[in-house]
């Protein structure tokens, strides 16, 4: 099968899962907005954003890594996978401890939002039985099965919602049905691996576990400041403007953020390939890599203009009114979709080609400019200063990527 042909086929298996997803997740706005305002769905979005931001730190890059080691395509991969899933059980039970601990820090925490964040915190260790599932899916690039697994605790999620809404349920338990969810898909993706694994059960295994986090921790940290500055606007926006701003901005997001997963699921596909590549010889790889960028770039524009035309028609149809401001921020978030989509494939090329480090500092310098833009802009601009922020922040981004890759190319 041409290297063509199997990115788009698990491409389109992304994107079918995704279309479930995003069709329950517009449900699930659309009836938290209407039955609780823009307050109570500031408090939704920000609890569930601050469970995300532990999603991807329970990644730390433990697949990418040892997909760049060749693990999944060996035999010996399967008891490595065992131990992965060990090290991972572990690290976000320390996870969900925290992600509660901190919780009192936090200038924006308020009580409700603590208990809403408690309440479904244990979606962390769903989402981390995902991952660890998704490098066999990733290497063996069986996709749909990944799909199964989201698709199923999507639903199953979805339904939980919206019967607890039409009680009268309070916000806290909408997110605790969530991390019910997320369980659903951690266990479904576990059975649904038994196809390439002999064994599910965890190893833990201290020496294997203080190795992987000793030779990943660039990317992990790299993943984490990426996430900050990724939504640290909306934690800033609640502090300084309300929950009511935050929900504004977030529905905005909410759609934005289903868009700009497009590219993560081609290069879910094409990084087991991008390494195959680069194996055979630098000039196949670059070759490999126009094309990509291409293709990114050109599926980017598209939906910038798609996006920015139908912002009204969406925040209308999706909220029944009221949280003025969100169609704009939506437009001015679609602009950013041509950095978002090659930055995507940006950071997958450092990855492979082993600058860990370089990657770290990249996404340090965008952190710490995001940072101080949303603290300047924020107070006078509310959600637009956000919106703006975030698309200058990426294509800094993409820019500082560029000029390693070229220098790199140069060699």
């Amino acid at each position: 099968m041409s290297s063509l042909k199997k990115i788009s086929q698990q491409t389109f298996w992304q994107i079918i899962g995704k279309g479930v997803t995003a069709f329950s997740t517009f449900i699930i706005l659309g009836v938290v907005a209407r039955a609780y305002g823009e307050a109570g769905t500031g408090v939704f979005t920000l609890a569930l954003a601050y469970l995300a931001m532990f999603f991807l730190i329970a990644d730390f890059g433990f697949n990418a890594h040892l997909l760049r080691k060749g693990i999944g395509y060996r035999v010996q991969g399967v008891v490595e996978w065992q131990k992965l899933l060990g090290t991972r059980i572990l690290w976000s039970g320390l996870l969900v401890i925290l992600a509660i601990l901190l919780l009192p820090l936090w200038p924006f925490t308020t009580p409700e939002f603590a208990l809403t964040v408690s309440l479904g915190s244990f979606a962390i260790l769903g989402a981390a039985m995902f991952i660890t599932s998704n490098l066999i899916f990733q290497a063996k690039l069986s996709y749909d099965r990944s799909v199964i697994a989201s698709s199923v605790g999507t639903l199953v999620y979805l339904a939980l919602l919206v019967g607890l809404s039409k009680q009268g349920a309070s916000i806290p338990w909408l997110v605790f049905v969530a991390g019910l969810g997320w369980l659903v898909i951690g266990v479904v993706s576990l059975l649904l691996v038994k196809k390439y694994v002999a064994k599910l059960a965890p190893q833990f295994d201290l020496k294997f576990s203080l190795n992987l986090i000793k030779q990943s921790w660039p990317i992990a940290a790299t993943l984490t400041l990426n996430v900050l500055y990724f939504r640290a606007d909306a934690f800033i926006l609640a502090y300084l403007k309300g929950e009511s701003q935050a929900g504004v901005y977030n529905i905005a997001y909410s759609i934005f953020q289903t868009v700009i997963v497009l590219p993560t699921f081609i290069m879910n596909s094409y990084y087991p390939l991008m390494l195959e590549s680069l194996k055979m010889s630098k000039k196949i790889f670059i070759r490999q890599i126009k094309l990509a960028m291409l293709t990114l770039f050109g599926i980017a524009c598209v939906g910038s203009v798609v996006t920015y035309l139908l912002a009204p028609l969406i925040i209308r149809y999706l909220t029944g009114g009221g949280f003025a401001g969100a169609t704009e921020s939506l437009q001015i978030l679609s602009l950013s979709f041509p950095a978002f989509f090659l930055s995507s494939l940006g950071m997958w090329l450092l990855v492979a080609l082993d600058k860990y480090k370089i990657m770290l500092v990249i996404y340090g310098i965008g952190l710490i400019f995001n940072l101080a833009a949303n603290l300047i802009y924020i107070p006078q601009y509310g959600v637009y200063g956000a919106s703006w922020v975030t698309v200058i922040s990426e294509y800094l981004i993409l820019g500082m990527q560029l000029m390693i890759l070229s220098f790199w190319r140069t060699k």
